[in-house]
């Protein structure tokens, strides 16, 4: 069995996104300050955390690079352009826009909650976890919040997809029904 680049690609960040549990178990976002324990966990654990937090951090970029153009090609090719076509058309395409345009604002909160979810990523990987187990582990913990929200991000704009084909679906009902009423 030969797998693309595309397909090896995409078993590799599954595969560090398994990884990257382990980060999760150590770190958790639940208290603002780590246990004895947890820091004491993190400076035993240092090497293998800092490897998975920069796998995380590879993978993570890629998949934000792959998804931003896709999300930005669904904006500005298919919602955009079919919005554009059928106003030139003079037909009514008010809730295709109102949807559009709340999908394009999701698209900016996407962009602007990632770039603070990496910088805080980078900084995370940027302290010594030996020397500052505990400043490591809120660095890591306020990096997760960031790429819960980055998920959120992405459910919402999920949603506004869904939006768009339901109000889609409307549109040609309407623009079907408009039709047969001009023949008859």
């Amino acid at each position: 069995m030969k797998i693309s680049k595309k397909g090896l690609s995409i078993i590799l960040i599954l595969a560090v996104l398994v990884c990257s549990t382990a980060v999760i178990k150590i770190v958790s976002a639940q208290s603002s300050e780590p246990t004895d324990a947890q820091i004491q966990l993190v400076r035993e654990t240092c090497l293998s955390l800092k490897t998975t937090i920069n796998q995380l951090h590879a993978s993570d970029a890629l998949l934000r690079v792959n998804m931003g153009e896709l999300y930005e090609s669904i904006s500005i090719k298919l919602m955009s352009g079919f919005n554009g076509r059928v106003a030139n058309n003079n037909l009514n395409n008010n809730s295709l826009v109102t949807t559009t345009n709340s999908y394009n604002s999701l698209l900016d909160k996407f962009r602007a909650d990632y770039q603070t979810y990496e910088e805080q990523l980078s900084s995370a990987i940027n302290i010594d976890c030996n020397n500052q187990p505990a400043d490591f582990y809120t660095a890591v913990a306020l990096a997760r919040t960031y790429r819960d929200q980055v998920h959120n991000d992405i459910l919402g704009l999920n949603q506004a997809i869904d939006n768009y084909q339901s109000n889609l679906n409307q549109f040609e009902q309407d623009y079907s029904l408009s039709l047969e009423g001009t023949t008859r």
